[in-house]
């Protein structure tokens, strides 16, 4: 009963924050990222302040937000949130078919076309070759709250257990 309690405790007060504005008061699971938040000297506040101008800044963190994406098979999905992007917020999300049939060897655009032929794209040379598996496009839902509501007494054990696991998994990828 104390793991339960302990469960439950750990989800009830997890940090939230909006899903996509205040007004349409949906939150969903969150840590605040923002630099001051942080306790480093100054001089490497000021260097890291600096570093975020920089494009280059972000390609970890959304390398790892991919990671932590395709192993939860995009049906839980991380984003930057707020006015200055200082939260990441747990997002709901999934995959389904896109319907596309063949891929253009040289632009890489995908088509519905059923057959291998030229592509059509005007001043394209490539050939448009037939996928070997299906194709699939990621979805988000950004306004769609995760447990605000939810009575975490009337979980059992192991959905707790899930949630938690997934919840860790997420506060870990913001410490990275």
């Amino acid at each position: 009963m104390a793991d339960r309690k302990r469960l439950i405790e750990y989800l009830s007060n997890h940090f939230r924050y909006n899903t996509m504005n205040s007004w349409n008061r949906s939150t969903s699971y969150a840590r605040n990222v923002k630099l001051h938040n942080l306790t480093l000297p100054r001089e490497v506040r000021e260097k890291a302040y600096e570093f975020l101008d920089l494009p280059e800044a972000y390609e970890g963190i959304h390398e790892l937000i991919a990671e932590f994406e395709r192993k939860h098979d995009y049906q839980w999905q991380v984003g930057f949130n707020g006015r200055s992007s200082g939260y990441l917020v747990l997002y709901q999300g999934g995959k389904k078919a896109s319907g596309y049939k063949t891929k253009c060897t040289a632009c890489g655009r995908y088509t519905w076309y059923e057959t291998v032929e030229p592509c059509h794209v005007d001043g394209c040379t490539g050939t448009l070759e037939l996928l070997g598996e299906e194709h699939s496009t990621v979805f988000c839902y950004p306004g769609k709250g995760t447990d605000e509501d939810a009575d975490f007494a009337e979980w059992s054990i192991e959905e707790l257990q899930d949630r938690v696991k997934l919840v860790r998994d997420f506060d870990r990828l913001s410490e990275a």
